[in-house]
């Protein structure tokens, strides 16, 4: 999985006013905590808190204070409900001797069979949580979805990702191919020609 470099700074607990005014210089309070690790109150820059929250990859963290790297992976996020930016960012640390566990992005392929049948492909999720050592968490999980007929789906449980282990429910449905009126048509035409063909012989 890909390790983004982010630079933050130690913060003091403070009072409501102390947070709005990290706010106001386009910072985000932020914490780090897990992994047998101190609780750390930082903050960083919104800009670089955007390039965690406005992008459907997930990455590894380093975050960057005074020098000194912490993994970790994001965690929550709070939100201002007007503005939709970031106002609170919850950060886990994570360890290379320790499993992971991180929802990572699918990426849906292939040419489905239902399709070419008229049938629509529907994706259910855009992730799916996964566990494994950090070295071998993917970028994304890949779904081939060439032989899928309609009426079918492919379900988190169904998924195996070399070297970690799918934490998702198992009957989290992924994608399907769901029946169409084209579909339909279609059977309902192939249907009456059997059953004609059947009444001459």
């Amino acid at each position: 999985m890909q390790i983004i470099v982010l630079k933050a700074a130690a913060r003091q607990i403070g009072t409501k006013q102390d947070l709005k005014k990290i706010r106001r210089a386009d910072n985000v309070p932020c914490i780090i905590y897990g992994n047998g690790t101190e609780h750390k109150d930082i903050q960083m820059s919104l800009a670089d808190v955007k390039k965690l929250t406005d992008t459907p990859k997930s990455y590894i963290i380093h975050l960057d204070i005074n020098g000194q790297i912490n993994p970790c992976i994001l965690h929550d996020v709070q939100y201002d409900p007007i503005t939709d930016n970031a106002i609170h960012v919850d950060f886990l640390a994570i360890s290379e001797d320790k499993p992971v566990e991180i929802a990572v992005p699918v990426n849906v392929f292939g040419n489905a069979e239902g399709v070419k049948q008229g049938g629509r492909l529907r994706v259910g999720v855009r992730k799916i949580k996964i566990s494994g050592p950090m070295a071998k968490l993917p970028d994304v999980i890949d779904v081939d979805i060439t032989s899928l007929n309609v009426g079918h789906a492919i379900y988190a449980g169904e998924l195996n990702v070399e070297g970690c282990t799918v934490v998702s429910p198992k009957k989290l449905m992924v994608c399907e191919i769901k029946f169409t009126r084209a579909v339909a048509a279609a059977n309902a035409a192939a249907a009456a020609a059997a059953a004609e063909a059947a009444a001459t012989k």
